[in-house]
C-alpha cells in the first residue's frame, strides 16, 4: 500500500522556517501563511540586494584606492632609483674629490626611501581592506542566493498549496435542485417520454453542479478559464424526482433533487490551475511504483521553452510533447533533444541541481534551391521589387547550334519578365532620376527601315502606348544600371545586368534549340516583327501577354531586346520591329551603352548566395 504524504509538508520542510505551524492550519490558510513569508522574504530580498549593491560599490571603490596606491609605488620605485644611482655617482666623486659633499644626495635618497617604505605600508594595508571588502561580498551575496533559494522553495509549496486547497474545493457532495421541460415526440408512450426527460434533467444537473462546482471554488477565474482542459469526472449518487408529468397537454416537465460528487483524477487540479502536473504529487514521487528505501534525491523543475510552436521534446529519450512544457527531473546530467519538421534538431546536455528555465532556438533547414524557384523581395512601403526566376547551377549547351558547353557555377535570379514601365516610374519617382534620352531629347527608332533619332521621344513617350505592364524602352545601358543600383540599396541584395551567357541560359530554359520550344519560330507565340502578334511591328505587348518557357520566364524570345553587362553594349532576345530570326537565344545587338532605342529594354539579376 503506498503512503501519501502532505505535498505542503513536503514542499517546506527543506525551507526549516516554520514549516510545522504552517502545516498545521487549513489549507486554505495555508496559501494565505505561504504568501506572507513570501512578503517578507521578498523584502528581506530586498534588503540583501541593497547591501550587496553597496557592498559591491565598497569593493570597487577599494580596487581603486589600491591602484592608485599601487600607481604611487611605482612612481616612487623609479625616484628611489634615480637617488640611488645620483648617490652613487656622487660617492664615487668624493673619492676622487673629498671635499664633494655628500649631505644634499644622502637626504634626497633618505627622504624618498621614506616616502617608499610609507607607501609599501600603505599598499599592503589596501589589499588587505580589499580582501575584507571580497569577503564580505562574497557572504552577502551567498545570503542573497540563500533568499532566492528560499523564495523558490516558497513559490513551489505555493503552489502546490493552491492545488491542495483546490482539490479540498473540488471534492465535497453537493445537492442541486433542477427542473427540465421536454416537448416529447407524439410516437413516444409515457414512460418513454418519462424516462427521457428524467435523463435530460439529470444532464442539467450535471452541468449545474460543475457550474456550481466551479463558481465555488478559491481561484473560480482560473478554473473557469482552463475548464475544458480537464474532466470533472462527476457522478450522480442518487436522485429523487419531487414532481413530473404534462402541465399543458403538449410539454412534460420534471423536477428533481440530485445529490453529486466530482471524482477528478489526480492531476486534474493542476490542469485546471495551468500548473505542471508535478505539484499534484508529493516531489519525487512516480507513478505506478513502490516506495523502496533509497538515498534521497533532490527533484527539480526544467522549463523548456523554444522559438517555434508543435515541436517536440524528449528528454533522456523520453517524449515529454510540445514546448513550452515543464518537466519535473532527479538533479544530474540529462539529455535534451527539441525536433521540428523543416528544422535542425536541438540537443544539449544539461546539468541540473536547481530549478532552471531554459530557452532553445531551432534553426530552420536550408531550402534546397530549385531551377524556377520564384522570389520578390521588399522594396518598401508595400511595394515589391520584379519577381525573379532562380537559376542554379551547372552545365548548359549555348551559342549558335548549341554548340558551346559552358559551365554555370553560381545560382542566380533573373527577372521573370523584361522591367516594366510601372517598375521604372516608381525608381524614377523616388529618386528624381533623368534618363539619357531625356537629357538628349532624342530617342532613337526604326523608321522605313532606318535608324532614326526621334525628338521629344522618351520613355513614357516611346512613339506608342504603353500601359504599367508594358517593357519599358528608350532606356539606355546607364539607365538600367542606375535602376539596379537604386534596387540593391532598397532591399540590400546585390542587383545587376545579366551577362550574356546568364541571359542565354535563362531564355534557353535547358532547350539547345533555337527558340525555348523548338528549331521553328511559331507565328503569334511571340511578339516580333512579321509575327502575326496583334502587336508585331506597331509597339511593345504587356510582358506577360505569351507563354513563359519551362523556367517561368516572359519574353524569353521578341518584344524588346535585354541588355546585358557586355562593355561593349550588347542587347539579345529581339523585338516587336525585328524578324524573327533575330530572336534566337544566340543572336545579339550591338548599341552604343549610352544609346536609347524604343525596342530596347532590359530585365534584372539577382546574386544567389
Amino acid at each position: 500500500m503506498r503512503t501519501r504524504f502532505s505535498t505542503l509538508f513536503l514542499a517546506l520542510a527543506p525551507c526549516l522556517i516554520s514549516a510545522s505551524a504552517v502545516a498545521e492550519s487549513t489549507t486554505a490558510d495555508s496559501v494565505v501563511a505561504i504568501e506572507d513569508q513570501l512578503f517578507s522574504k521578498h523584502a528581506e530580498l530586498k534588503n540583501a540586494q541593497q547591501t550587496r549593491n553597496e557592498q559591491q560599490t565598497i569593493v570597487a571603490q577599494r580596487k581603486d584606492e589600491l591602484a592608485e596606491i599601487t600607481q604611487q609605488g611605482a612612481s616612487l620605485n623609479k625616484k628611489f632609483l634615480a637617488a640611488k644611482t645620483q648617490l652613487e655617482t656622487d660617492y664615487q666623486r668624493m673619492i676622487d674629490d673629498p671635499s664633494v659633499d655628500l649631505a644634499a644626495t644622502q637626504a634626497a635618497y633618505q627622504d624618498v626611501w621614506k616616502q617608499l617604505k610609507q607607501n609599501q605600508s600603505q599598499q599592503l594595508s589596501a589589499e588587505q581592506s580589499l580582501e575584507e571588502a571580497q569577503q564580505q561580498l562574497i557572504t552577502q551575496q551567498a545570503q542573497v542566493r540563500a533568499i532566492e533559494e528560499e523564495i523558490a522553495q516558497f513559490d513551489s509549496a505555493k503552489i502546490r498549496a493552491r492545488v491542495e486547497r483546490l482539490k479540498n474545493e473540488l471534492t465535497p457532495e453537493q445537492e442541486v435542485s433542477v427542473g427540465f421541460t421536454n416537448r416529447c415526440q407524439s410516437d413516444m408512450t409515457l414512460a418513454q417520454c418519462d424516462a427521457q426527460t428524467r435523463e435530460l434533467a439529470l444532464q442539467k444537473a450535471v452541468k449545474t453542479f460543475q457550474t456550481q462546482l466551479i463558481d465555488q471554488v478559491t481561484e473560480a477565474s482560473l478554473v473557469q478559464a482552463n475548464a475544458n482542459k480537464a474532466s470533472f469526472n462527476i457522478h450522480v449518487l442518487r436522485h429523487k424526482t419531487t414532481k413530473a408529468g404534462f402541465y399543458d397537454g403538449q410539454r412534460y416537465q420534471t423536477l428533481m433533487d440530485v445529490a453529486l460528487e466530482a471524482r477528478p483524477s489526480e492531476t486534474t487540479a493542476c490542469t485546471l490551475l495551468g500548473v505542471d502536473k508535478q505539484y499534484c504529487f508529493a516531489p519525487g514521487y512516480v507513478s505506478g511504483q513502490q516506495f523502496q528505501d533509497e538515498q534521497e534525491i533532490a527533484w527539480v523543475t526544467l522549463a523548456i521553452r523554444s522559438n517555434q510552436y508543435n515541436d517536440s521534446v524528449f528528454v533522456d529519450g523520453v517524449s515529454y510533447g510540445s514546448t513550452p512544457v515543464e518537466i519535473m527531473l532527479p538533479v544530474g546530467q540529462h539529455h535534451l533533444v527539441i525536433k521540428k519538421d523543416g528544422y535542425k534538431t536541438f540537443k544539449q546536455d544539461i546539468a541540473l541541481n536547481g530549478d532552471r528555465n531554459f530557452r532553445a532556438n531551432l534553426k530552420q533547414n536550408a531550402n534546397e534551391l530549385k531551377a524556377g524557384d520564384q522570389f520578390a523581395d521588399l522594396i518598401g512601403n508595400g511595394m515589391k521589387a520584379p519577381q525573379m526566376v532562380a537559376v542554379t547551377p551547372g552545365e548548359y549547351m549555348l551559342g549558335e547550334n548549341a554548340s558551346n558547353q559552358f559551365f554555370l557555377d553560381h545560382a542566380f535570379g533573373i527577372g521573370a519578365t523584361p522591367v516594366t514601365v510601372g517598375d521604372f516610374d516608381h525608381f524614377v519617382r523616388q529618386t528624381d532620376y533623368q534618363t539619357d534620352a531625356e537629357l538628349k531629347n532624342t530617342c532613337t527608332a526604326l523608321e522605313n527601315g532606318e535608324v532614326t533619332a526621334v525628338a521629344k521621344s522618351y520613355w513614357r513617350n516611346p512613339g506608342f502606348k504603353q500601359a504599367a505592364n508594358s517593357p519599358v524602352v528608350c532606356v539606355s545601358r546607364n539607365d538600367a544600371e542606375a535602376y539596379v543600383e537604386w534596387l540593391s540599396s532598397q532591399t540590400g541584395h546585390q542587383y545587376r545586368l545579366p551577362s550574356e551567357d546568364e541571359w542565354e541560359i535563362a531564355a534557353r530554359a535547358g532547350s539547345q534549340e533555337d527558340y525555348w520550344w523548338g528549331n521553328h519560330f511559331v507565328s503569334g507565340d511571340a511578339n516580333t516583327g512579321w509575327s502575326s502578334s496583334p502587336w508585331a511591328n506597331i509597339s511593345t505587348s504587356p510582358v506577360t501577354a505569351f507563354p513563359a518557357n519551362s523556367l517561368g520566364i516572359y519574353d524569353a524570345v521578341g518584344n524588346v531586346w535585354q541588355w546585358t553587362n557586355h562593355q561593349q553594349g550588347v542587347a539579345k532576345g529581339g523585338a516587336w520591329n525585328f524578324s524573327p530570326a533575330q530572336a534566337v537565344a544566340y543572336e545579339r545587338l550591338y548599341l552604343s551603352p549610352s544609346s536609347a532605342a524604343n525596342y530596347v529594354g532590359f530585365r534584372v539579376v539577382r546574386a544567389i548566395n
